[in-house]
C-alpha cells in the first residue's frame, strides 16, 4: 500500500484561469439552453413550461441590465487597479502570479457582464409577440 504524505495539492493563477473559463463557458451554455427552450415554446414546438414562466417574473431585461452593468463596472474597477499596479512600477516587470490573481477575475466580470447584457437584449427580443 502506497501512502503519499509528500503530496501538495496547492491552486495557483493557472487553477483561477481554468476556473473563470469553466464560469465563462457555463454562462453560455445555461443562456443558450434558455434560448433554445423559449424559442422553441414560441414556435410551438414545446408546450408552455410553467417554471420557465416562474423564472421570468424575475429574469426581465431591467435585472439583466443591472447585474450585467454591476459585473462590467467590476471588471472595469479591476482593470484600472490593475494598471495602476502597474504603473507603480514604471511599466516594468510584474510578478504574474500576485498580478493575475486580479486580472483574471476582472476579465472574467467584464466578460460575463458584456455576455448579460447582450443576453438580455436578446432575451427579450424572443420573448417579443410575433405578428
Amino acid at each position: 500500500m502506497f501512502f503519499y504524505t509528500d503530496l501538495l495539492i496547492s491552486f495557483d493563477v493557472h487553477t483561477l484561469l481554468y476556473g473563470a473559463i469553466a464560469i465563462i463557458i457555463g454562462f453560455q451554455a445555461v443562456t443558450f439552453a434558455f434560448f433554445t427552450k423559449i424559442f422553441a415554446i414560441s414556435e410551438k414546438f414545446l408546450p408552455e413550461d410553467p417554471k420557465l414562466n416562474k423564472i421570468f417574473r424575475y429574469v426581465t431585461l431591467e435585472t439583466g441590465l443591472i447585474v450585467g452593468v454591476t459585473l462590467i463596472l467590476i471588471g472595469i474597477v479591476g482593470s484600472f487597479l490593475s494598471l495602476t499596479i502597474w504603473s507603480e512600477t514604471a511599466f516594468g516587470s510584474l510578478d504574474p502570479s500576485k498580478t493575475l490573481r486580479l486580472v483574471i477575475p476582472s476579465l472574467t466580470c467584464l466578460t460575463v457582464g458584456l455576455q448579460m447584457v447582450l443576453s438580455s437584449f436578446f432575451l427579450s427580443v424572443l420573448s417579443l409577440k410575433r405578428r
